[in-house]
């Protein structure tokens, strides 16, 4: 038997090749798609012999490799169980009565993660779970984030390292993006959408804790009051804010958020003058307790 030449000699773009000698061999299909394990069935044709024999080989090696993957004598092509280096092989059918005459097919083998379920809808605080598969089968070697972030963050929410989506105390701005990438290769991943609407309960509680603070506010002296409900600055930035344009009897209620709907909390006011102006402000010195509007304790 003649030895076949390699895949390095071969034609490396063409399906099909041609000779003076009137032989030629074509592959099908010549390009081709896969995950790791999976499998291909390619046929080679060779014209002008008679006897349509060929040898295939994995990029050069008479049968393949367990790296590269492995091919049939009848062509059926096996991919590796991980993906190969560069993540494509070429999988060459070599005329055994002319071997310079060959016909190449490429194949890439890539992971592939899905995310199920795609798209979700829950309210603030609430749990979502999540399950990624690696190449068909379930898998937890994928790392989880949360609009980008690993892990997520406190205005999107977060997410475990099992998928497990706890959604913000407050609702987003816009749908949060959850994704699960192949821990072993970046390119893979799959992602989900999520749209976090307001928990009723923890709406009309965090209502009633407003109009309980801003009552407390006016009780204790203030002519007017401004309820800012979670705020972005930190609370000296937010008094500086307030410093800046309040008028004299004005009161700032700086309002916490909290998942828990039994108890909200909130600080009473504390009097100065500031540049002339008398400002009353939250404080975190002493704390009040709203439950449905009504103060429990401490009403000064």
């Amino acid at each position: 038997m003649i030895s076949p030449r390699t895949a390095a000699a071969a034609s490396a773009s063409g399906a099909t090749s041609g000779s003076a000698s009137g032989i030629s061999v074509a592959v099908s299909p010549s390009a081709v798609n896969l995950m790791p394990g999976q499998s291909q069935q390619l046929v080679a044709t060779e014209t002008g012999s008679s006897d349509n024999e060929v040898i295939w080989e994995v990029n050069g090696v008479q049968g393949g490799s367990s790296a590269a993957g492995t091919v049939s004598a009848t062509g059926l092509y096996q991919a590796p169980s991980a993906v190969p280096t560069g993540g494509a092989v070429s999988v060459t059918a070599v005329s055994v009565d002319d071997n310079t005459q060959s016909a190449t097919a490429v194949i890439s083998i890539a992971d592939n993660v899905t995310i199920n379920p795609l798209s979700a809808g829950i309210t603030s605080g609430a749990t979502q779970q999540f399950t990624a598969t690696l190449n068909g089968s379930a898998s937890t070697a994928v790392t989880w984030s949360v609009a980008g972030v690993t892990g997520g963050g406190a205005a999107t929410g977060t997410i475990s390292t099992t998928g497990l989506y706890t959604a913000p105390s407050t609702v987003p701005s816009s749908t949060v993006t959850v994704t699960a990438v192949d821990a072993s290769d970046s390119l893979a991943s799959a992602s989900a959408q999520i749209t976090v609407t307001e928990n009723p309960a923890i709406a009309s509680a965090q209502n009633g804790w407003l109009a309980g603070a801003a009552q407390a506010a006016l009780n204790y002296g203030c002519t007017s009051v401004a309820v800012q409900q979670q705020p972005t600055e930190t609370v000296t930035q937010a008094i500086s804010l307030f410093v800046q344009t309040a008028q004299e009897g004005s009161c700032l209620v700086l309002s916490p958020i909290s998942t828990n709907v039994s108890t909200q909390t909130y600080s009473y006011a504390w009097g100065g003058n500031v540049n002339g102006i008398d400002i009353w402000y939250m404080s975190d010195v002493n704390e009040m307790r709203i439950w449905n509007g009504v103060d429990v304790t401490g009403q000064p």
